[in-house]
């Protein structure tokens, strides 16, 4: 008896992750519809995933939060949460290096819906990205977030910022995983918007 719920639900894990393919995913974010991200996200059954599943998921957290702060704040802060749990559960996982990029991600949020701890939140932002650069300065997702950091902050630097995106391409390219096709996209993405800033 165990052991029929045991496959029961190993078949059920397999079938959620079944209906939302990485090319599915990818092709939604590039027709913008997000919804798909969303029912992929809310579907998944943590508890009955693998890790590299978990490492999956969380990687489209933090791009559907990221989407969800420019369309429903309140959305976002429990996408936020969610966000957060998965990543200190998986953190154990995650390499050094990759953990402190998201935890910088995850800071960075909060501060998009709470400015009045704008010196607190930066300061968590600028410690957890310099630390995942430090650890691993060859991971393309540790340096698009520096990257990130970069374009986006006060103090930060466009020509530093397309120097980062630009590496991460390149690396994306080269060894990126099936799942991270839209975090590639969103770096050249990004790369266009340093080139016209640093043009104009």
């Amino acid at each position: 008896m165990k052991l029929i719920k045991v496959m029961i639900l190993l078949m059920v894990s397999g079938m959620c992750c079944a209906q939302y393919s990485n090319h599915q995913l990818y092709q939604a974010y590039l027709n913008k519809e997000m919804s798909v991200w969303e029912e992929y996200i809310v579907s998944a059954k943590w508890e009955n995933l693998s890790i590299d599943e978990q490492k999956q998921l969380l990687n489209y957290e933090y791009g559907f939060t990221a989407y969800m702060l420019t369309v429903n704040t309140d959305k976002a802060c429990d996408f936020i949460a969610r966000y957060e749990k998965h990543l200190e559960c998986l953190k154990p996982k995650l390499s050094a290096a990759r953990y402190h990029a998201y935890l910088a991600s995850i800071y960075t949020y909060k501060l998009a819906l709470d400015k009045k701890h704008f010196i607190k939140y930066a300061k968590n932002i600028f410690a957890n990205v310099d630390r995942a650069m430090e650890l691993d300065s060859h991971d393309p997702l540790v340096l698009s977030m520096k990257g990130n950091v970069e374009f986006y902050s006060p103090i930060g630097s466009k020509k530093k910022a397309l120097e980062f995106f630009l590496e991460a391409d390149k690396l994306y390219a080269s060894r990126g995983t099936d799942y991270e096709q839209w975090n590639r996209r969103a770096v050249e993405m990004n790369i266009e918007m340093c080139k016209e800033k640093l043009n104009k």
